[in-house]
């Protein structure tokens, strides 16, 4: 195996740290991005259904 000080495997460790929070956020964040885009959607999918529906009512 290489041979490392420990001050070097701190270093390695915290990069990696900071490289599993970053991909987890970036996950995380797209996940996210997509719920409130389907949110969204259904929402306008539900204001139109309600207009049509008054609008068959009133007709």
């Amino acid at each position: 195996m290489i041979d490392l000080d420990q001050e070097t495997w701190i270093y390695l460790a915290i990069i990696a740290v900071f490289l599993a929070y970053f991909l987890w956020n970036s996950r995380r964040a797209k996940k996210l991005r997509k719920d409130r885009k389907n949110r969204n959607f259904r929402k306008r999918y539900f204001e139109r259904k309600q207009e049509k529906e008054a609008d068959s009512r009133l007709q």
